[in-house]
């Protein structure tokens, strides 16, 4: 299920990533920061009234040259409302309409989106007499503060009203993403998973624009296998076609069950490979590590080993990942990764019963308690799942402060110890329970 995509398009200095932050502050999920893991923050969740979808921040348009405007427009935001299913064109009531908006809302109009025009910067009722210098634009307009949130609510409530329904898209088969690095081998391999050369397979970097979605086959069951374009650093994508490329790898990151996170053996981890892998653990995907090009790497007895241990100490984070040597290009070890998503799919929907978690939980009290919390000691009560995909754990405490990040990294190694969750993040959320009214 695809959540739909809300665009926050408009000239530089309207108040683009102010908005932005005001509505991905609206987030359902806890997300834990960890150092070199956090997202881009070109896009993020959203949520309105129990809806969520995905708002982006588009970048600024500038004031330049005609044709390099039309080029900046193809190449950076055309390509983002492309993905959208919702356009805000914002404004800013203190310049009033300036030729550029009229530009853009010319060339939005031309893609049969929905758009909402919003004016910006208006932080009350008596501002809005600002409105009338838009009034020649002949649509309906939206007076806002993304700062303090005035007309907030009611644009938000257009927003909802507008959302597409979810509906299936296509059959309910696992989805699988193939995520890495431009030139790792992910075109090569999707192509070996499929047995036939359905993607376009090149040494030039970058030859993958857009995710594509193509149905294979192994022991009559079937997977959706998506081969997505190649994510390179920041400065490379800025004011190209590759930053939206990279939203959809990440909404594909979102959409899958399970990312094969592909990586090139015969350059061991790079920085990027950290971040890829980052997108992966935050969005609470399952995953396999696949050190590719095996074929072509120095390697001796103890290179598999060794480069495993390299890849853990790199991806410190992920060290629940099952890593695995493999070649795209002559297929070796590739029919292993059908039952190994099968197998992190399976535990991704686990759930362990109450009373087997709190037996659990008195195993590791009597190990480890929590430390002292200023001077005082930290209880906990009891333990139970609350969701799958990826699993998620409730505990009740006295302390909730006091429950840290070192103790629950040692609570999390204990679970795996006696509950695997091969190939799956884990979460846990504290709650302290209420103390007795006397």
């Amino acid at each position: 299920m695809r959540k739909p995509v809300v665009a926050i398009v408009g000239r530089a200095n309207v108040g683009k990533s102010t908005l932005f932050n005001r509505m991905a502050r609206k987030r359902r999920a806890v997300v834990e920061d960890f150092p070199g893991v956090t997202r881009d923050r070109l896009y993020s969740e959203a949520e309105w009234e129990g809806r969520p979808f995905l708002v982006v921040d588009t970048g600024g348009f500038l004031h330049e040259p005609e044709e390099d405007i039309y080029r900046e427009v193809k190449k950076q935001i055309l390509a983002g409302v492309e993905e959208a299913d919702i356009i805000i064109l914002l404004m800013d009531a203190d310049s009033g309409v300036l030729p550029l908006d009229m530009e853009l809302i010319d060339e939005l109009r031309k893609y049969g989106k929905k758009i909402l025009y919003a004016v910006n910067k208006i932080d009350g009722p008596r501002k809005e007499k600002a409105l009338y210098d838009f009034c020649s634009l002949g649509v309906d307009l939206f007076p806002l503060s993304a700062l303090n949130g005035y007309g907030y609510e009611n644009l938000m409530e257009n927003i909802f009203r507008l959302l597409p329904e979810t509906e299936d898209e296509g059959p309910d088969y696992p989805r699988i993403a193939i995520v890495g690095r431009p030139n790792v081998g992910k075109s090569t391999l999707a192509n070996a998973l499929l047995g036939k050369e359905r993607m376009i397979v090149s040494p030039v970097p970058g030859t993958t624009r857009d995710a594509v979605d193509s149905v294979c086959s192994y022991y009559k069951k079937k997977y959706i296998l998506v081969d997505t374009a190649g994510i390179r650093r920041k400065g490379k994508m800025a004011k190209t076609v590759e930053r939206y490329s990279f939203m959809r790898t990440l909404r594909n990151i979102e959409d899958c069950d399970v990312a094969l996170i592909v990586l090139d053996a015969s350059e061991g981890v790079v920085e990027m490979d950290r971040k890829i892998a980052g997108l992966v653990h935050s969005a609470g995907k399952g995953a396999v590590i696949l050190l590719n090009k095996w074929d072509i790497a120095d390697k001796d007895h103890d290179t598999a080993g060794r480069l495993k241990e390299q890849v853990y100490d790199k991806l410190w984070f992920m060290r629940y990942v099952p890593v695995l040597t493999i070649s795209a290009l002559s297929r070796k070890r590739v029919t292993k990764l059908f039952p190994l998503v099968d197998r992190i799919m399976e535990e991704a929907a686990r759930r362990i019963g109450t009373r087997q978690l709190n037996l659990f939980l008195r195993k590791v009290l009597s190990v480890r308690e929590p430390p002292l919390y200023n001077g005082r000691r930290v209880k906990i009560y009891y333990i139970t799942q609350v969701k799958t995909n990826p699993p998620g754990f409730l505990i009740f405490t006295n302390r909730k402060e006091g429950i840290g990040e070192q103790y629950m990294k040692f609570l999390e190694n204990q679970l795996r110890a006696d509950f695997a969750f091969e190939g799956v993040p884990v979460e846990f959320y504290v709650r302290q329970r209420k103390r007795k009214q006397q």
